[in-house]
């Protein structure tokens, strides 16, 4: 009797399992079929081919500006300061005064030199009509034609003095600071400004290592200024120096840039791209450059069975940065069809959307794309 009690027992509690078990084995197939009414996680992005370009390697060489026309306007005599034609930073024109000093004592030397100049010339005129009469000797008239040569001589160089008291710009340019005021007396030979002409083009000196490829006069190259949100210009060599320096083993060379709104400036360094040979390169967009701690990938946008578009990022080493497009030196042979604008959204295996790159160009959706 107690071994039924016991069958009925064990029947009844496998029969309570199996059917709490058949409940849950229900709700989880409830839950799995809830889960995949969902739609599979996506992305829409653009998409693009990867290019095989002829480009350019370069190497990047330190360059400074060279203003073509710059000068230290300095004076040569020493005395008060009468008259300051300029302040800093003036545009000056061409002969335009910049600084005259005191003439008062030449002037006053000068008058008295004229002065001997007639007395010379009345005594030379008075000895020679004497000689004519055979008055005096020949000695007399030579020492009186001296008198007149020395005395005109004397004229010349206190006006030559009294000119080179007044400074001027010898072209038109942009002074620089100064420091001089009427009535300060100067020494000679002090720098009173600097003078920077006002070009429409501007140097820039640069120098190439010796294991380089060397340029060629009239050869282009590029030139940015360094730590500057600028565009690259083109300038093109016009000059070098006929020998190596003998320290570092360079090359030196003169390229010329437009300057057209004076927007380089003398001094400014900058960095120049010397262009050293051809060659095949693959390029894509930036956009469709994505980075991470085991570095900068693509994605690659590959067919499933279901022929649907998968994500299927590819290691990439980049190159020079040519505008909008990335030099990929190795990672893609050229012709991949890759994710462009918004390949930041991917990752590996998700499906994609993307639009033919003709109806990307007909369209500012997007968003919207034919699988």
């Amino acid at each position: 009797m107690n071994i039924k009690r016991w069958i009925v027992s064990i029947l009844i509690i496998f029969t309570v399992i199996g059917g709490l078990g058949l409940t849950k084995f229900n709700q989880i197939q409830a839950m799995i079929a809830f889960g995949e009414s969902f739609p599979e996680p996506s992305a829409s992005v653009a998409s693009v081919y990867a290019e095989t370009i002829q480009y350019t390697q370069t190497s990047k060489v330190i360059g400074q500006l060279k203003a073509p026309s710059i000068i230290d306007i300095s004076n040569e005599y020493p005395g008060p300061i009468n008259y300051v034609g300029f302040k800093p930073g003036d545009i000056v024109e061409k002969g335009q005064v910049l600084l005259r000093l005191d003439t008062s004592v030449e002037k006053a030397q000068l008058a008295a030199a004229k002065a001997r100049v007639t007395l010379a010339e009345s005594t030379y005129s008075r000895v020679t009509k004497l000689l004519q009469q055979k008055r005096i000797s020949p000695d007399e008239v030579d020492k009186a034609r001296a008198d007149v040569a020395v005395a005109k001589a004397e004229v010349q160089n206190l006006n030559a003095v009294i000119n080179k008291k007044t400074v001027t710009a010898p072209f038109k340019g942009q002074v620089g600071l100064s420091q001089y005021q009427v009535g300060q007396l100067i020494d000679a030979n002090i720098q009173i400004t600097t003078l920077v002409g006002l070009n429409d083009t501007i140097w820039v000196d640069f120098s190439v290592p010796q294991t380089l490829r060397q340029p060629k006069i009239g050869e282009e190259m590029k030139v940015a200024l360094v730590n500057q949100n600028t565009s690259e210009v083109v300038a093109k060599v016009i000059a070098k120096m006929p020998m190596l320096d003998a320290n570092s083993r360079q090359q030196s060379y003169r390229a010329e840039i437009a300057n057209l709104n004076g927007a380089l400036s003398h001094n400014q360094i900058a960095s120049v791209r010397v262009p050293l040979y051809t060659t095949n390169a693959v390029v894509v967009p930036t956009a469709a450059i994505t980075r991470s701690h085991f570095g900068e990938f693509v994605y690659a946008l590959e067919k499933d069975d279901q022929q649907n578009w998968r994500a299927k990022p590819i290691k990439v080493t980049l190159g020079e940065k040519l505008g909008d497009q990335q030099v990929v030196l190795s990672g893609l042979n050229g012709g991949e069809f890759i994710a462009g604008e918004g390949a930041f959204k991917l990752r590996e295996g998700i499906l994609v959307y993307t639009a033919p790159l003709d109806e990307q160009l007909a369209t500012t959706d997007d968003n919207t794309g034919g699988q």
